[in-house]
């Protein structure tokens, strides 16, 4: 099947969410993580507002469906990635690595200086996989606030602390 990447439209929230709630279903052999499975995905009001206001992009298959999504926004020179699915069932076939790439890519060609995100520390497609594209983690005391705070965040809907790791590529 041939893969596509183009913007994301408010057409496709409906789709959005589901490859969101499928992606989820990855943490089921994670006994601590197990919870994701059930506990809430972005609205589509908050859909809607990410695709208006920040870099929002798709993977759509041949028939234009929507099998990955990733939002980003400017955070003074870095490139931060907000959200990032792939449907469960196209995991691990490269599908991820392209949409990350093409975000470098539009973050070398805007000039950013960084591409930020947060993480799992012990998923293996989580910090390991950004690992291979050249992230580094960052310790607390090089975290800008905004990560700092969005770690914080995370805690409060409900992740371990210790679980979770700011990343960063330098471009």
């Amino acid at each position: 099947m041939l893969y596509r990447i183009r913007r994301t439209e408010s057409s496709d929230i409906e789709q959005l969410i589901d490859v969101e709630k499928s992606a989820t279903q990855a943490f089921s052999s994670i006994p601590d993580l197990k919870w994701l499975i059930d506990a809430p995905v972005l609205s589509a009001e908050t859909h809607y507002e990410l695709i208006t206001d920040v870099y929002a992009f798709s993977v759509v298959n041949e028939q234009d469906q929507v099998v990955g999504f990733l939002y980003a926004e400017k955070q003074d020179q870095d490139f931060y990635i907000i959200e990032f699915d792939v449907r469960s069932d196209l995991q691990r076939q490269g599908i991820g690595r392209k949409l990350i790439e093409h975000a470098i890519t539009v973050a070398i060609t805007e000039n950013f200086k960084t591409v930020t995100l947060t993480t799992f520390i012990n998923v293996i497609w989580n910090r390991p996989f950004y690992e291979k594209l050249g992230f580094i983690i960052l310790e607390s005391f090089e975290q800008p606030d905004y990560l700092k705070q969005t770690l914080e965040n995370e805690v409060k809907f409900g992740f371990n602390a210790e679980t979770r790791c700011a990343m960063q590529l330098k471009l």
